[in-house]
């Protein structure tokens, strides 16, 4: 699916989701419809024993609403959110989650067309290598 993109890296396999899939714009609530693609991933990692890290990004447009009033409140509200899921309706052991808000700060792309601010705004779900902590 054109939303989600598996990745290896050094620090371990990444799933890359795209946020508009997960989240309405300026929103940390997880869409009805994600879900089933949350259920599926949640299959794979439970495949592993691995630690899991979720990471928030957003791009570089600067946003300001009541409940948000910076990218990083909002990218970490949205990997909190995917963390309360696996917890809540997956049943992962908390010890093995951990989330992380990057903001704008760790782009994959630059911020300088709508396709590109596009690429930027994801949540990355890590399988950790289990010699990274």
């Amino acid at each position: 699916d054109s939303n989600t993109t598996v990745l290896k890296e050094n620090r371990g396999v990444v799933i890359r989701l795209n946020d508009t899939m997960l989240f309405d714009q300026g929103s940390a609530i997880i869409k009805p419809e994600a879900l089933s693609t949350l259920e599926s991933i949640s299959g794979k990692l439970r495949e592993f024993n691995n630690p899991i890290l979720i990471e928030g990004h957003t791009d570089s447009t600067p946003i300001k609403n009541e409940k948000y009033p910076s990218n990083w409140e909002l990218s970490t509200a949205r990997a909190t959110n995917i963390i309360s899921y696996l917890i809540q309706k997956q049943h992962f052991p908390p010890n093995r989650l951990s989330a992380v808000g990057y903001g704008e700060y760790m782009p994959v792309s630059e911020n300088d067309t709508p396709e590109n601010k596009a690429k930027n705004r994801r949540v990355d779900i890590i399988i950790l290598s289990s010699d990274k902590k």
